[in-house]
């Protein structure tokens, strides 16, 4: 099994465990567990997201062969993540976000970060989780995230009862300035339009097939063979106080695509190709369910359903960190998944093995505060 902990370590590193005692506490809960400590449940977390671990009791033989873990049985497991309120895992996901340093990329000359937002649901049956009943015969939550499609780093994660508009969740994703937000029609609300637009902030957003637009006035663009953009002009539309731009194209399915934007510097086969590069959150929702083991919820409270799904984001996001770092030239083109793999199986190559502990052990100070 698991013979090093170099995971383990960047966590320690990045979050000491007196830090997350003082989350936790900030949250109303305080820890008084010698053993199994709340730091060792969010290890927990992480360890049966890589390893995919099927339930609490698969997971109580599990940690007894895993080095860096505290071997408890199955009812401490269940009763601790029951007991321990998600809001602190989702408060930990973000400070640790906020210490992954993150190489920012540029795409098609923009001076900004792309970033796509959406959301997955996670279904169980109906009587697993009878507080979030979603329709038919089943339950199920939500996971929202803020993904950059240039680096795939996860840079925000929220959560929410599956029968929830993602509306309601979206101003805890809200985009910064100098980031243009690329999201599908279930965020295309002209009165946020308005909002997101009047503080300075970008978007590209689908819109619904019934939206109704008015005062078309084209835009003049360069003719290309090539293009898939059929139309590209500015209107009103909705409820919304201010003119947005709105480009048409075709999908590769031949399918017609309309996007409102406010970005108007920018040519509409670039506002297309951004659209288009939304398709990297789908990736990573089908890549964290194949290989983080989201789709098996453990407990049946919202404290362990929410807090297994911080903590599987978490180890994403320590994964990737160390996925991008300096590796020997032999080892670049080794995908996220081998990596994965490989680590928590202790496979790597000794060279690689020990470029990371270098790396952890020379962490910039910069990054711990």
């Amino acid at each position: 099994m698991k013979k090093d902990t170099i995971l383990f370590d960047l966590l320690q590193r990045l979050i000491p465990e007196e830090e997350v005692k003082t989350i936790v506490e900030n949250h109303g809960y305080r820890d008084t567990a010698r053993k199994f400590s709340v730091a060792s449940l969010l290890r927990f977390w992480m360890a049966s997201a890589l390893g995919q671990w099927k339930s609490f009791r698969e997971s109580e033989e599990q940690l007894k062969r895993c080095p860096g873990l505290v071997a408890v049985d199955h009812s401490t497991l269940s009763k601790k993540a029951t007991n321990v309120p998600f809001e602190a895992f989702r408060d930990l996901f973000h400070r640790l976000v906020q210490r992954c340093p993150r190489r920012i990329r540029r795409m098609l000359s923009l001076s900004f970060g792309v970033f796509a937002v959406d959301s997955t649901i996670i279904t169980v049956g109906k009587n697993r989780l009878p507080w979030a009943r979603f329709h038919g015969e089943r339950s199920g939550v939500k996971l929202h995230v803020r993904l950059d499609v240039m680096t795939h780093a996860l840079t925000q994660a929220e959560t929410s009862l599956a029968r929830s508009h993602d509306l309601t969740t979206v101003s805890r994703l809200e985009s910064m300035p100098q980031i243009v937000s690329v999201e599908d029609r279930a965020y295309a609300d002209t009165r946020r339009m308005d909002v997101l637009h009047e503080t300075g902030r970008y978007f590209a957003i689908r819109l619904r097939n019934n939206m109704e637009m008015w005062n078309w006035k084209s835009l003049r663009r360069l003719p290309s063979i090539d293009s898939p953009v059929l139309e590209d002009g500015t209107c009103f539309m909705g409820k919304a106080k201010n003119r947005f731009r709105v480009v048409v194209f075709r999908d590769p399915k031949g399918r017609w695509i309309r996007v409102a934007t406010n970005l108007m510097n920018v040519s509409a086969e670039v506002i297309a190709a951004l659209y288009k590069a939304r398709w990297q959150v789908k990736l990573f929702f089908r890549w964290i369910k194949q290989h983080l083991n989201v789709k098996n919820l453990f407990g049946t409270t919202p404290n362990a359903v929410y807090g297994q799904l911080f903590g599987a984001c978490m180890a994403y996001v320590l994964l990737h960190w160390l996925h991008t770092q300096e590796k020997p030239d032999r080892f670049q083109h080794v995908s996220l998944l081998l990596f994965a793999r490989q680590l928590w199986l202790s496979q790597l190559p000794s060279e690689w093995t020990l470029c990371l502990f270098d790396y952890v052990r020379r962490l910039p100070a910069r990054y711990l505060c």
